[in-house]
């Protein structure tokens, strides 16, 4: 679902682009809330994107330091990364929840929009990566113990 969401964001921000470099240059007038509307889309088109990569694995991380340790404390380490990740996402979440309740009666400015749905875009981003952070914590005491073979697994 977040997929189809960042794909249709997308798809609008292109149509909304060339709309504007249209208007700008083949009939002379801009429009007035097109640069506006893209940047708050690309704003929440961001916030959600960051959640899919988290869960996808594809956030910045320190794998080739974790990945010289053995399995176990690997898995270990990678826990407690994704305990700190959750705790520190929830923290966004509260302030972000804070500031977009704080703005929540200023509007934009060629936009007939309240600034909190844009500032609620911090943390609805922070707390889908605590939520996809969390299920990798739920799912993680299987790699943090040897398997029946003896071996141990590595973190994912």
């Amino acid at each position: 679902m977040t997929e189809g969401l960042l794909i249709a964001g997308m798809a609008v921000v292109v149509v909304l682009a060339v709309l504007q470099v249209f208007f700008r240059y083949a009939v002379g007038m801009s429009l007035s809330w097109s640069e506006e509307a893209l940047r708050y889309l690309m704003i929440w088109v961001s916030s959600l994107g960051f959640g899919l990569a988290y869960a996808r694995g594809d956030m910045i991380g320190m794998a080739l330091l974790v990945a010289a340790l053995p399995p176990r404390l690997a898995g270990w380490i990678a826990l407690l990364g994704r305990l700190l990740v959750v705790a520190l996402m929830l923290t966004i979440a509260w302030y972000g929840w804070q500031f977009a309740w704080r703005t929540r009666a200023a509007t934009a400015t060629a936009l007939p929009i309240s600034m909190l749905s844009i500032h609620l875009s911090v943390a609805v981003g922070a707390i889908l990566i605590a939520l996809h952070a969390l299920a990798g914590v739920l799912a993680a005491p299987s790699c943090c113990r040897a398997t029946k073979t003896g071996s141990e697994e590595t973190a994912p």
